[in-house]
């Protein structure tokens, strides 16, 4: 499929990037100009991409009534690997190529999946704000009634559960294991009637697993995976952490799980609302009217942010819009590049 005409008058591809905040463009080997905008509102996109022929996104969703005004986007490539947002079907009816950067952020993400373990299991924020912020060390002497149940798991005692197993579910648990988890166990999607070879149900999952990853992708299927229901039915010692998409594990529910003292603790690196801020949702209420949800932590969706991760993510923007304007993602009739989501009449991804 050979890319759309020009606009009138123009001799060049038009690029749209409508979150540079997040990396640096690389270099594009073809004719082109380029508009970068550092941050979009979602409702700045449609007047920021009318003239585009292609556009780079990364969290700020460009919706089809966004497309119709941008009658030459040729290619929408986002610089990330998460594209929930993204309607395939209505891409694929207007033509417009679809590219992401897949699996581009494993070993970070992995590596910050064992971080908000630590410290969500040793309670590291908050044995820091207590140090640093009041005298009870010095005062007290010892700072371990934090934890009223007693001592905390140690890695050979967890039972780790793996809620989705890519190939980032599956680096964590080869990162796990060598950390000296007790057990690691895959889980079966939820509801599922047959449980395939190596997995557990979900609901055993649930009940058995001291610590649960999060790390599916989000779907229709997988909002609220984790709600009410799955948090009464936790081991009072389990930690949740979620380190896919916010809205997978309900934030309402948790909070109050954790206000209540239900389960150990929980960690995020996302939220449903994003960016956030005091006030904006469950798990990050206004502390002038409210307690702070205890033994929770939050990072701000920076799993991904790492030297290596930044430079897979241009070098997979780059061969997907350059491979775009030389007609070469598909290689042959049932192969495509790796970036490839939607192209050429079809959904690939």
């Amino acid at each position: 499929m050979a890319p759309p005409p020009l606009l009138a008058g123009m001799s060049k591809h038009h690029i749209v990037v409508l979150e540079g905040v997040h990396a640096e463009m690389p270099p594009f080997d073809f004719p082109h100009t380029i508009d970068i905008h550092q941050r979009t509102r979602p409702d700045q996109v449609a007047e920021r991409i009318k003239n585009a022929t292609v556009v780079i996104a990364c969290v700020v969703p460009v919706t089809p009534s966004d497309m119709d005004a941008a009658p030459h986007l040729g290619i929408l490539a986002v610089m990330a690997v998460g594209i929930h947002w993204v309607d395939k079907a209505d891409c694929l009816r207007r033509g417009v190529t679809v590219t992401n950067c897949r699996a581009g952020n494993v070993d970070a993400v992995s590596e910050h999946f064992l971080g908000l373990y630590f410290a969500s299991r040793k309670r590291i924020v908050q044995v820091h704000n207590t140090v640093t912020q009041t005298d009870e060390w010095h005062d007290k002497g010892t700072l371990t009634k934090m934890w009223p149940s007693g001592p905390p798991l140690g890695c050979r005692q967890e039972t780790l559960g793996i809620m989705g197993y890519g190939t980032l579910g599956k680096r964590i648990a080869q990162l796990s294991r060598a950390v000296g988890f007790g057990e690691v166990l895959i889980s079966e999607r939820k509801n599922a009637t047959t449980i395939r070879e190596g997995r557990v149900s979900f609901d055993d999952i649930i009940r058995r697993a001291s610590v649960i990853c999060v790390c599916v992708p989000k779907e229709d299927n997988t909002l609220d995976l984790i709600a009410e229901k799955e948090l009464k039915a936790m081991r009072p010692e389990a930690l949740v952490i979620n380190v896919a998409r916010g809205g997978i594990v309900n934030e309402a529910d948790l909070a109050r799980a954790l206000r209540e003292g239900r389960i150990a603790g929980a960690a995020a690196d996302v939220l449903e609302i994003e960016p956030a801020a005091p006030g904006s949702g469950p798990l990050t209420p206004d502390l002038t009217k409210e307690k702070a949800v205890p033994n929770l932590t939050i990072s701000s969706h920076i799993a991904w942010f790492t030297q290596t991760t930044i430079q897979t993510y241009q070098r997979l923007l780059k061969e997907g819009i350059e491979g775009w304007v030389s007609g070469t993602l598909q290689q042959s009739e049932n192969k495509v590049q790796d970036v490839v989501v939607v192209h050429n009449g079809k959904i690939w991804n």
